[in-house]
């Protein structure tokens, strides 16, 4: 059956000239698709090879300079630095009472009134073992003029305090959402606490949370 299917096919085609013209143009037509889409993988590859000489050439560069070695060896000192400035603490209850204090200094400096703080559970840092984080909620009235000293005090917070949430209302006194997270160092048990640092700001009283 295959073989008679086979023979009444190329006596179509031996017969029938404009089949003949038609395959020949498909076939063309494929042959033209598949040197563009060659080409066009060819292009990409050299594109490629390229930008990994590119790269290479400038690695090569920068390996051959030796001031990178200090370089990397002054940004882990500033690193070891600013870490230590980070508040220690040693326990996950003491993170929520620093941050719960810190919201209640940042309150009064503010002169924000109603306040309510809320603060979560302290939990694990992903990929640092030795940090606890504490995320917590201010929600207050702001007094009129009251924003810019609102964002002077948060700054006085970073890097270790991180704002993740501020709305302000409109109207006199505003009504003021703010999200925070902290950041804070596990204490190691039977180490001395840590000196704090001359260029830290003095912190103020602790002020006595707002239920």
């Amino acid at each position: 059956m295959i073989r008679a299917w086979w023979q009444r096919a190329r006596d179509e085609w031996r017969a029938s000239r404009r089949l003949r013209i038609a395959g020949l143009v498909a076939l063309a037509f494929v042959a033209f698709h598949l040197l563009a889409a060659l080409e066009r993988a060819r292009e990409a590859s050299a594109d490629q090879y390229r930008n990994d000489m590119e790269l290479q050439a400038r690695l090569e560069g920068m390996r051959g300079q030796k001031a990178w070695q200090g370089r990397a060896t002054r940004a882990q000192a500033a690193l070891e630095t600013m870490r230590e400035r980070m508040p220690e603490v040693t326990g996950a209850g003491l993170a929520q009472a620093e941050l719960q204090s810190w919201l209640g200094d940042l309150s009064t400096q503010s002169a924000l009134t109603e306040s309510r703080i809320r603060v979560e559970d302290a939990i694990d840092v992903p990929d640092h073992p030795d940090l606890w984080q504490v995320v917590a909620r201010l929600d207050a009235q702001v007094p009129q003029y009251g924003d810019a000293a609102l964002l002077r005090a948060l700054s006085t917070g970073l890097p270790w305090i991180q704002v993740e949430r501020l709305e302000i209302g409109e109207g006199t006194p505003a009504r003021l959402g703010l999200v925070v997270r902290g950041y804070y160092r596990r204490a190691v048990p039977g180490a001395p606490a840590a000196a704090a640092s001359p260029d830290a700001s003095p912190a103020p009283p602790p002020a006595e949370p707002t239920p």
